[in-house]
């Protein structure tokens, strides 16, 4: 694999889901816009619903949304239908918060009869070409624990028992797909967070609840035991996980990132929730090294601090949104905070978005923030991101800060042939001039869309998220 040819798109098919991106120049480039006035946030999530509602297939299974309805020959991008990443199980989510938060009962059924199209289809993920790891396809964001999540939140919010029952049978097929190793279990042998068994682990600590079988906690806690096994002990007392397999990908020897998605942010925030679950002191104190070792290696300039993409090549390279960036890693720190009371660890959370909006973006586009507004690495996520800021501090200047990304966005938006309101982005950083606009929850319109409503709702004292297992933010805040 020619190392200064790789995309993201195609490492997530091939290998590592963007572990490989080297460093080249910046895109300035921006699409025509027909947007929503600034501040139209529930106008905007709407017109994103007309545009996806176009893309629709009405077939046996269910409902079917094409996932980049440019090219409606193709049945799927990065991941398979029913799933989270790009697929259907993600963007009937979207639906899902769509309908809770207007009120319209047509976007409740649009999201149950996508979830029936999931429900009819998961068992084709396992065969899905995604990337060469095994049981990769068990992964949240781009496998079966996602799609169980989805079915799960469907199910509540129907009160239907075959989406509860499939989400149970896919559950306990990860469960059963688990295999010893040291101490512990493991599934694809990757620790990480965002693509790797820290992935599952979170995931079954949701369903421990949700699904009301403390036993897939107990699951979780043995895969943590393994991420204790596995960690790189620091000379200053810190702790660092190399969380993802990259010599597959040729990459260079020693080659790291601290990334929530691919590295020790992502370990240590999953062994802080463990502690959450099982007070176990091992994870906290892992967790606690894990948040050491961020602190040491970030850049900090006054009282804003980063941290870098990957060492040893890539250390100037700071990434702003959620995998790779401080929507991802701030999570730990936050948990933290959680756990205990210590507002040393909020600070950090802080710092970091200081990180961020002193970069200069969204006007300015940086070399970790360029043409890109999606969920996974772009202004979507940044923005979710600020307004849960806002939700936890009350401090006017997150929700401020939210709101200049999301008019930035919206102002982004496309709708000049009038099916509706959708991003064309250079989702491969290395690849700026090939843009394209999807549906999907992480690369696509569906995760904008809700960044928008959950943004609305925060602005309305009123608000309500379906945030993933890996967001340790509120996912509720009412003020009367």
């Amino acid at each position: 694999m020619c190392q200064l040819c790789v995309s993201r798109r195609d490492v997530i098919k091939m290998a590592a889901a963007g572990a490989a991106l080297p460093l080249i120049g910046t895109s300035t480039q921006a699409s025509e816009t027909h947007a929503p006035a600034s501040g139209n946030y529930v106008t905007a999530a709407k017109e994103t619903a007309t545009w996806i509602r176009a893309s629709s297939k009405k077939t046996e299974q269910g409902l079917f949304w094409l996932p980049e309805p440019d090219y409606p020959e193709k049945a799927a991008t990065v991941t398979p239908p029913a799933t989270i990443y790009s697929g259907n199980a993600g963007t009937a989510l979207f639906f899902l918060e769509l309908a809770d938060a207007t009120g319209d009962h047509s976007y409740l059924e649009d999201a149950t009869r996508g979830a029936d199209y999931v429900l009819s289809t998961w068992k084709d993920v396992t065969s899905f070409p995604l990337i060469k790891l095994k049981n990769a396809h068990l992964d949240f964001n781009h496998g079966l624990s996602g799609t169980a999540y989805s079915l799960a939140q469907i199910g509540r919010a129907t009160g239907e028992r075959k989406y509860r029952d499939a989400a149970i049978e896919i559950t306990n097929r990860i469960v059963a797909a688990s295999a010893p190793a040291g101490d512990g279990i493991e599934w694809t042998g990757a620790q990480a967070a965002g693509l790797g068994d820290g992935s599952i682990a979170l995931y079954l600590l949701w369903a421990a609840r949700a699904l009301e079988d403390p036993s897939y906690a107990k699951v979780a806690a043995k895969a943590g035991a393994r991420f204790l096994e596995v960690a790189e002990r620091e000379p200053n007392g810190g702790l660092r996980w190399v969380g993802f397999p990259f010599e597959k990908l040729g990459l260079p020897a020693g080659t790291y990132m601290p990334s929530f998605e691919f590295g020790t942010a992502g370990v240590a925030f999953v062994l802080a929730r463990l502690y959450q679950e099982t007070k176990d002191q091992r994870f906290l104190d892992a967790a606690q090294a894990g948040a050491k070792h961020l602190q040491r290696i970030s850049t900090v300039k006054g009282d804003s601090a980063l941290l870098f993409y990957r060492e040893p090549d890539q250390k100037s390279l700071f990434y702003l949104g959620y995998c790779s960036g401080p929507v991802g890693y701030s999570r730990v720190f936050y948990s933290l905070y959680q756990i205990t009371g210590d507002r040393d660890h909020l600070a950090w959370v802080e710092r970091y978005a200081r990180g961020i909006s002193e970069s200069g973006v969204p006007t300015h586009q940086t070399p970790g923030l360029w043409n890109v507004v999606c969920q996974c690495c772009g202004t979507a996520g940044i923005t979710d991101f600020f307004t849960s800021l806002y939700n936890v501090t009350g401090k006017p200047e997150y929700l401020a800060f939210a709101k200049r990304l999301a008019d930035y966005t919206v102002s982004r938006g496309t709708n000049l042939d009038g099916l509706g309101l959708r991003w064309y982005q250079a989702w491969t950083r290395v690849k700026p001039a090939e843009v394209s606009a999807e549906t999907g929850f992480m690369i696509g319109a569906s995760g904008v869309a809700a960044s928008l409503l959950r943004l609305h709702r925060a602005e309305q004292n009123n608000y309500h998220a379906l945030l993933f297992p890996d967001n340790p933010f509120p996912t509720a805040r009412r003020i009367a």
